[in-house]
């Protein structure tokens, strides 16, 4: 049931990735583990062509610039954030993930990464700022399901274990074991609202999201991204009642699509409370939290 989604060395035989930790780039505290819903585009691109958009998932990282091939392509993308697809030519491109503002301070630097004709890519950097790391993954959902939704887990959260997505009542499993920072498979959901929570797999006894719901239309395709830290929520004191939030995605454009121009997806970065997750999954390091606020 379950895509195998690799962190990138290599993309269809492109050179090795270069990961540069910059010293001078100020980590923040680390953001809170939350979800970001995106809706992915079914259509395709032109002849020639490939879509990619950048997530932010490293959760102490202050906000970035993005650069294709030496140009500004993505500016001031703060944690949480999704952009809209991007139309690239299909081949080898140079990627930078920078400190806003700056040329040099760029803790990703991708010297070539080839992206294949007619495919859309979503690329994010993840983990903490001191091993942040950046992650490829093929957005790949059917363009001719159009009687149903399409809808996808991606765990992009580093410090948390792996996790099952279960309805609500607890009486459905929708997506099993997925650990970062793989991706489930799509999975076919009759158009509806969905109440759904996420715990810790294997038991599914201690739920750190939920219940949240979710609202999806046939002929559409979502991506649920877990980003953020778990220690940083478990730091938290929680409150008498956990809320329910909503992961509805807000409609938004592809830049170049052919096709719908409402199908692109853009982030909503959700707030979700935490239990004792550490203490079921044996975790017994809670990394410190850096001095200076988290940038949200």
């Amino acid at each position: 049931m379950f895509e195998r989604i690799r962190r990138v060395a290599t993309v269809a035989g492109a050179a090795a990735m270069l990961l540069v930790v910059a010293g001078n780039v100020a980590a923040a505290s680390p953001a809170k583990l939350t979800a970001v819903v995106a809706t992915d585009d079914t259509g395709s691109p032109a002849a020639g062509m490939a879509w990619i958009r950048v997530l932010h998932a490293s959760p102490d990282a202050p906000a970035v610039d993005v650069y294709v091939d030496g140009a500004k392509a993505i500016t001031d993308l703060a944690f949480g954030s999704i952009t809209d697809y991007t139309p690239v030519a299909a081949g080898s491109h140079a990627i930078k993930v920078c400190a806003t503002g700056s040329t040099t301070v760029c803790p990703i630097d991708v010297p070539a990464l080839a992206v294949a004709d007619g495919m859309k890519y979503t690329i994010a950097a993840t983990d903490e700022l001191a091993k942040i790391t950046a992650q490829v993954i093929t957005d790949a959902p059917s363009a001719t399901l159009t009687d149903s939704a399409q809808v996808r887990v991606v765990h992009f959260s580093a410090d948390t274990p792996a996790v099952d997505v279960l309805t609500a009542d607890g009486a459905s499993k929708l997506v099993t074991n997925v650990a970062y920072p793989n991706a489930s498979s799509y999975l076919s959901l009759p158009a509806s609202t969905y109440s759904v929570k996420v715990c810790a797999a294997p038991g599914d006894t201690v739920c750190p999201l939920g219940p949240l719901s979710l609202t999806v239309a046939n002929g559409k395709a979502y991506s649920v991204f877990a980003v953020g830290s778990l220690t940083a929520l478990l730091a938290t004191p929680a409150p008498s009642a956990t809320p329910t939030a909503s992961m509805t995605p807000p409609p938004t454009s592809t830049l170049g699509s052919t096709g719908d121009a409402s199908t692109p997806g853009s982030g909503l970065a959700l707030g979700i409370l935490a239990l004792a997750f550490v203490s079921v999954l044996g975790i017994g390091v809670v990394r410190p939290l850096a001095a200076r606020r988290a940038r949200r």
